[in-house]
């Protein structure tokens, strides 16, 4: 594995994952790479029902896969933040408890695991936090090396505070209780927002798949009505500046629906 410097002066920090990136599993290429075929097919037997479109599958794949791996980012990113938000709480009543901070961290990582399972996100993260701490990296390091990987302002932040609060000597528990309480009330208002606008988010999803229920009917109700959608240049034009609308809108109604604070 890759190795990396953290902090100027710092000891050397076995590199730990990535959230700003992800790789796919072989299981999860088959699965999705299944379904963009299928969705790649569907568009063409609907829209062109042309062969030669086939030669264009690959290029289709490209963007789409980008796309799917943004998602998976983001999910897999907003999934560690409310397990981060958990562990700053669990450590913050470790430190009120009278622990050093790097046993509070220890303490916070059993009870996690507990709570979790030894597979949950964060406890893989405190436990690697554990590892580089027999070697001597500083907890503060640590921090802060977990905020540049996660690509979120929230853990880079707390890690700051961490690491004023620490050189300056100030209440620690005091401290970070008050950074996880703001993370808290962040995580509940976006929890709220996500509430209000999963009902907008369905009804997308259900309106857009009415005009390929259209097509879809018309073709099997009326065979050949749509025939000079597909064996006409102007026809195919029409259809194509069709599929682009609705791409266009699409994207932009699932960038409305995504609020974030």
């Amino acid at each position: 594995m890759p190795y990396s410097k953290i902090g100027k002066g710092k000891s050397v920090v076995k590199a730990g994952e990535d959230y700003r990136s992800y790789r796919f599993t072989p299981g999860e290429s088959l699965v999705y790479g299944g379904m963009g075929i299928l969705l790649y097919l569907a568009a063409d037997f609907l829209l062109y029902r042309s062969r030669g479109l086939l030669l264009f599958l690959p290029v289709f794949m490209v963007p789409y896969f980008r796309w799917i791996k943004a998602r998976l980012i983001h999910r897999r990113r907003h999934r560690l933040l409310e397990r981060f938000q958990s562990a700053a709480m669990a450590f913050v009543v470790a430190l009120r408890s009278g622990y050093a901070a790097e046993n509070a961290l220890a303490e916070c990582a059993g009870d996690l695991e507990r709570m979790a399972g030894s597979e949950d996100i964060m406890v893989k993260e405190l436990r690697y936090m554990q590892t580089q701490i027999t070697l001597s990296v500083p907890l503060e390091v640590l921090f802060t090396d977990l905020g540049e990987r996660s690509g979120l302002e929230d853990i880079r932040n707390y890690a700051l505070v961490f690491a004023i609060g620490k050189r300056t000597g100030g209440n620690m528990g005091e401290i970070l209780a008050n950074a996880a309480d703001q993370l808290q009330q962040k995580l509940e208002v976006q929890k709220d927002i996500q509430v209000q606008v999963t009902s907008r988010r369905m009804e997308q999803t259900v309106m857009s798949m009415v005009p390929w229920g259209i097509i879809l009917y018309l073709n099997v109700s009326s065979p050949g009505y749509m025939d000079v959608l597909y064996s006409s240049t102007p026809g195919k034009a029409v259809a194509t500046v069709c599929l682009a609308v609705y791409l266009l809108s699409w994207f932009w109604g699932r960038k409305i629906t995504e609020i974030e604070i």
